[in-house]
This record gives C-alpha cells, structure tokens and sequence, in this order.
C-alpha cells in the first residue's frame, strides 16, 4: 500500500535566482542545475541578454524586464522544486541528495516531472519512495513549487 513519505513546498523570488547568476555565472549554474537544465535555460535566454545580465550592476532597476524573463523563470521553478524535494525528505540524510542529481524536466504537454540521477535515486529507492508528484508555477516576482513524495 502507498503512503504519503513527505510534502515539501518552497517559493523563491526570481529576482534572487538572476542576482546569484550575475555574481557566479557559469559556477552558480553548475553548483545548482545540471547540463541538462542549463542548456534548457540557456536556450529559454538570448546571449546578448546573459552577457547583459553578468554586466548590468543595477539590479534595483524596476523597470527592466528581468522577472519576465523566462530564463530566470525556468530557473526558479527548478530552484523551488528542488528545495521542495528536500524538504520533503524531512529529518533523512540530507547529505545524500545533490541539487545536480535531481532532475526537473517537462513532458510534452509542459508538465512538470522529477528525473532523479545517481546515487541520489538509489536513495529514494532505499527509502522506499516509488513516486514523486511536482508542481511548479510562476508570476511575475516569484515562482513556488510543491512536492508530494509517495513511498511503497
């Protein structure tokens, strides 16, 4: 019989994901997301507007369009959704998960889904988790996500 393992939530203001972006670049991405999920972001972004984003300082403009920008949005979906997993694991070995092995694409239809990487997948399987049920939403300052993790 399936039962609820854990319920994690977070929200994160995509302003805060871009800023860390402008600070690390590259590093920030490489720490956080996989290749995968930055090529994706990298593909939602123009170069002219990364180079622009790593150089521009005045990150208290309001009237740039930096959290319309869908990069940044992909970005702090995935951020929140991550967050959310790890939450969701409660008071387990936390040490054992790694942003990098967890894995946020979308199927066809856009709907977001959890590929877990080793050896952060034979954790889950050691916990018994069978499923994990994400959703992910944005506006225009924040994006949240929330996460239902189900074990045999």
């Amino acid at each position: 019989m399936n039962r609820i393992f854990g319920i994690g939530n977070d929200i994160v203001k995509i302003s805060r994901l871009e800023s860390s972006f402008k600070r690390h670049g590259d590093k920030f991405l490489k720490r956080a997301f996989n290749e995968v999920e930055i090529s994706i972001f990298k593909s939602l972004i123009p170069t002219t507007s990364i180079t622009e984003s790593i150089n521009d300082n005045d990150s208290n403009n309001n009237n740039n369009n930096n959290n319309n920008n869908r990069g940044f949005e992909y970005l702090a979906g995935r951020w929140a959704a991550k967050e959310s997993i790890y939450k969701a694991i409660g008071n387990q070995d936390r040490s054992k998960l790694n942003f990098q092995n967890i894995q946020i694409l979308n199927e066809s239809n856009g709907r977001p889904y959890v590929n877990l990487l080793e050896p952060t997948q034979s954790y889950f399987k050691e916990l018994g988790i069978n499923k994990i049920h994400l959703a992910i939403s944005h506006d225009t300052d924040y994006a949240i996500s929330n996460v239902i993790l189900i074990s045999e």
